[in-house]
């Protein structure tokens, strides 16, 4: 998928626990659940770049670089990256 962040990021913050967020789908969802009231315009434009690489308009790699500078501003710390194997059996997705 073309909005799929390579590596995965991996991200916690003290309010929304730890996230692992694989694709742009992932980081608007994120972004949507952060407070009104302590948005900005670099929350703006994280928004903006996730929803540009969901809809195809840039690349992922633009979004998550994007998604982390807002994250570095707003204190929530990004643990690093994860990669994650998985396997789906009827209809179940098991983390190996």
């Amino acid at each position: 998928m073309a909005d799929t962040f390579e590596p995965p990021l991996l991200l916690e913050h003290p309010s929304f626990g730890v996230r692992v967020l694989q694709d742009a789908m992932d980081a608007i969802d994120f972004l949507e659940e952060w407070p009104l009231g302590q948005r900005h315009k670099l929350h703006a434009c994280a928004c903006e770049a996730c929803f540009a690489a969901y809809d195809g308009h840039c690349e992922a790699e633009a979004a998550r670089k994007a998604l982390i500078a807002w994250a570095r501003c707003e204190g929530v710390r990004a643990c690093g990256s994860v990669m994650l194997e998985a396997v789906e059996r009827a209809g179940v997705v098991e983390l190996l």
